[in-house]
């Protein structure tokens, strides 16, 4: 994670802007702590092996490049039915691909008087319908999957709150994740749910409900985050992960339960202190407490569960570290470093893991509940292929085409994967 990371984070995801003084009646959804998993696990000690060890299935599908849908990098990757929807900030565009990898259209994005563009897209799998903003969120276009724009909104009194970090769980409801908000009861724009975490909204402007709420002073609790999280899809479109700030701990959230479902218990090296989040001498400097104890882990993110496999990074400040992105079976209790998975013929002697800037601030992209995804450059995928000349491998079709025609400035290529229930 490198700074830059860090404020991106902070100007999207906790943006928040209250619109109305209008005081509703909303539900309180009570989480649940009686029934978890604890996990032990000790990331140093975490094994590795080949591709054909670890993955049940694996498939790389170049993406098709073409003056249209040429791009740089995968700063956001959602996988929907029929395609990979992609968001690339270098060319502030939102692109999207079938799943064979053929470009299917393109939505260009508008800079605002300060450069900024497109910094993230939300979709509403109901509507089949791409939201983003192109102004800090003063407005919403809301764009169907063939790249038409359907309606732009524009924020007035009528909404409580601004919605910058929402993930759908119906079509006109969703549920808003918020940060830690250092707001007085007697304040003019509190609310009964300005100190929670988690709201749920309806057509994306009034709350309804709202849960993990907290206390006047953990509102001073700086939250860095990293990654795709605190709150992330895993392949049921109800059904969302919770990582909470600094506590090692994942809720399961749906449309009306909030429950605890895993805690993790990391060696003491590698754990911030028992109370670190309400130490208030770390309040203002939490950034560099982290970088003067760089083996301690302060946030898990890109959670997702995949059949018996439980994958999460588990991210400190230590940049030579190769254990962050783990995958814990539920069942055998083993545990697999992804940085520690070697190709080999099942891969085609292809790379699944390069620990590049892209990599090491996304992460494993996305999750469907059977494949996970992850990207790799055009880049790396020629050069692993011209150091493999002498091995005589035999591509599938869509890898001969790809290494036939294309070249290291093509579009990256979409890695999928299948792990083996039985880790």
């Amino acid at each position: 994670m490198r700074l830059p990371v860090i404020v991106n984070q902070l100007i999207i995801s906790f943006c928040f802007v209250v619109l109305t003084t209008t005081v509703v009646a909303q539900r309180v959804i009570k989480t649940d702590t009686s029934n978890y998993k604890t996990i032990r696990i000790d990331p140093s000690n975490a094994a590795g092996g080949n591709v054909s060890d670890v993955f049940d299935e694996i498939s790389y599908i170049p993406l098709e490049t073409t003056p249209e849908s040429l791009f740089g990098s995968i700063y956001q990757l959602e996988v929907v039915d029929d395609y990979f929807i992609i968001l690339d900030e270098n060319t502030n565009c939102i692109l999207l691909f079938n799943k064979s990898g053929k470009f299917h259209t393109k939505i260009k994005g508008i800079r605002n008087q300060w450069g900024f563009g497109i910094r993230r897209f939300f979709v509403n799998r109901w509507t089949k319908q791409i939201i983003y903003s192109n102004d800090s969120y003063r407005t919403k276009t809301y764009c169907n999957f063939d790249g038409q724009v359907v309606k732009t909104e524009k924020y007035n009194g009528d909404y409580d709150i601004n919605a910058t970090s929402f993930y759908f769980i119906g079509p006109d409801n969703l549920i808003n994740c918020d940060r830690y908000r250092d707001i007085n009861a007697k304040d003019k724009y509190y609310k009964p749910f300005s100190r929670s975490l988690i709201q749920y909204v309806k057509d994306v402007k009034t709350v309804y409900a709202s849960g993990m709420h907290y206390s006047e002073t953990d509102g001073k609790i700086n939250a860095i985050g990293h990654g795709i999280g605190p709150l992330t899809y895993y392949g049921n479109d109800t059904t969302l992960f919770y990582a909470e700030f600094y506590k090692y701990k994942i809720y399961t959230v749906t449309p009306n339960t909030i429950k605890l479902t895993y805690k993790f218990i990391f060696p003491l090296m590698s754990s911030l202190s028992t109370g670190f989040y309400k130490n208030t001498v770390y309040t203002d400097s939490v950034f560099r407490y982290l970088q003067e104890h760089k083996d301690q882990i302060f946030v898990l993110a890109n959670c997702y569960k995949a059949g018996n496999n439980l994958l999460l990074e588990a991210h400190n400040l230590n940049y030579d570290s190769k254990e962050r992105h783990l995958i814990y079976n539920l069942k055998s209790g083993g545990l697999i470093a992804y940085e520690h998975i070697s190709p080999d013929k099942k891969s085609f002697f292809l790379p699944v893991y390069v620990g590049d800037t892209n990599f090491e601030n996304n992460g494993l992209a996305a999750c469907d509940g059977k494949y996970i995804y992850n990207s790799l450059s055009s880049l790396i995928m020629f050069k692993a292929y011209e150091d493999n000349e002498d091995k005589n491998i035999t591509y599938n079709p869509a890898l001969t085409d790809y290494f036939k025609k294309g070249s290291r400035k093509d579009n990256p290529v979409i890695l999928q994967f299948k792990l083996k229930d039985n880790l």
